[in-house]
């Protein structure tokens, strides 16, 4: 080897220090260069919403009383009463530039849609609003769906209230309704105020299924198929006597055989980066809307949980919407768009984004159809036996979760889907949130929607709440 000499050294040093600045200056001729092609502004801001904060201790195992639980929403609120005070730490997202990501989105107008469509009128039924250069926009709202839709919130009056329903082949927004007690009800539909609860599921399914889990591969439990604690997350042969399909669990919304699932075949890694993939914690395109932002746990009882749907997640029925037709629609999802032609000039198809791989969103596809034939949204969707859509195959998924941590109570209920399963005409996504009392829930909001775009007809009853009857033992 060749020794330098002093002279030579700091030569080879002044090389290599002109070849690095060399580098570095036409990565940063290259970077502005980028910045000057895509001058489009930083998208999406996250909202402070008033959204349910859990942190009670964990409790310990009762096992006869996890055994009773029934029904999603009593079942979920029994897990998010166990939630424990363990820090989760938050997504490491990477900001992920817009002409990257997006590639494919040509933006025109579709900026001005929301605020078009506060101040539209229905003119010979359709919707229309002055652009701020004085022509006229006709909108993609359905006006007989909005108001079908519209007058169910108002004749029900939940707490609050959001649907939202496009066509997922598309993109066009068909309906945006909206209701709230206290008359504060506009942005409800793009504000990421409410819990997602087990909508995540359909997060987690998706990358169960992206790691090589089969629908049909069973896991086993005990103790309850609702309820999350540290003990039943590994397998015990001796204990575990009921078994689930993944497949099954979706449909029945089962939060320990998702939990079980995760902490078996994913880490907090890998369900960050499913959820960035599903538009959670980045920009969604350039809409006006809130960043849906998602908080996984690092492992253990905390990473269980999130992947259950008990994390910290937030999510706007816009993005719900958009997530159910990205699935329906084979995996891509398509810029929400309010604007159908300006001055009879149609516009443009807007942008896509593939979400998740063709097969991923099959296989989902079928697991959302058993929630509605099958598990928990099957109350809602049928009546005296008989299929409320008739022939119309929906596929679904369910979420609900109550929060005693906040005052007053609040009782949060989720339906995202779409219909015909097989070919879809329409997403939708409905969130209702009650108090103590309640009349009506997210599935029958949804199934509404679903009807009148599909079938027709007036608006139908909810289903009626099932009392739970207690047998009394006699007194001798």
């Amino acid at each position: 080897m060749t020794k330098l000499t002093p002279p030579r050294r700091l030569l080879a040093v002044l090389c290599v220090a002109a070849v690095a600045a060399s580098i570095t200056f036409a990565a940063r001729a290259s970077q502005k260069a980028q910045l000057s092609a895509d001058p489009r502004p930083a998208a999406g801001l996250a909202g402070d919403g008033p959204g349910a904060t859990f942190d009670p201790s964990e409790p310990e195992e009762d096992p006869r009383a996890l055994e009773n639980a029934v029904g999603e929403a009593e079942a979920e609120q029994l897990a998010a009463q166990a939630l424990d005070g363990g820090t989760a730490q938050p997504a490491q997202v990477l900001a992920v530039p817009a002409a990257a990501a997006n590639a494919v989105v040509q933006h025109t107008v579709h900026l001005q849609g929301l605020s078009l469509w506060r101040n539209a009128k229905l003119v010979d039924g359709a919707y229309v609003a002055k652009t701020d250069d004085g022509r006229i926009a006709h909108l993609t709202i359905d006006a007989k769906l909005q108001a079908q839709m519209q007058k169910l919130l108002a004749i029900y009056k939940p707490d609050e209230a959001a649907l939202v329903a496009l066509d997922p082949r598309t993109g066009r927004v068909l309906a945006i309704a909206e209701y709230a007690h206290d008359g504060k009800s506009e942005g409800l539909a793009t504000r990421a105020l409410y819990p997602a609860a087990s909508i995540f599921k359909i997060i987690t399914g998706a990358a169960l299924l992206e790691h090589g889990v089969s629908p049909a591969t069973e896991t086993c439990y005990h103790g309850g198929m609702h309820g999350i604690v540290s003990n039943l997350l590994t397998d015990k042969p001796r204990l575990d006597s009921r078994c689930l399909s993944l497949s099954m669990a979706l449909a029945k919304s089962a939060n320990v055989v998702f939990a079980k699932m995760a902490v078996k075949h994913l880490d907090a890694d890998s369900l960050r980066k499913e959820a960035e993939k599903f538009l959670f914690n980045r920009p969604i395109w350039d809409q006006p809307m809130d960043q849906s932002s998602a908080t996984i746990g690092d492992k253990g009882l905390d990473f269980a949980k999130s992947a259950a749907g008990f994390g910290q997640v937030k999510l706007s029925p816009l993005h719900a919407a958009l997530i159910a037709g990205a699935v329906g629609n084979g995996g891509v999802a398509y810029e929400p768009s309010l604007i159908d032609a300006v001055d009879d000039e149609q516009e443009s198809s807007t942008g896509s984004m593939r979400l998740l791989r063709t097969e991923t969103a099959v296989a989902l596809r079928d697991m959302m159809k058993l929630t509605v034939s099958q598990g928990t949204a099957s109350s809602s969707f049928r009546e005296r036996r008989k299929n409320l859509l008739g022939d119309i195959a929906v596929a679904g998924k369910t979420g609900s979760l109550s929060s005693h941590n906040e005052h007053p109570f609040k009782d949060y209920s989720w339906f995202v889907g779409f219909a015909p399963a097989d070919d879809p005409k329409i997403a939708v996504a409905a969130v209702v949130v009650n108090g103590l009392k309640w009349r009506i829930h997210a599935p029958f909001v949804a199934r509404e929607a679903l009807r009148a775009y599909l079938v027709g007809g007036t608006i139908g009853q909810p289903p009626v709440a099932r009392a739970r009857h207690v047998r009394r033992r006699k007194h001798r």
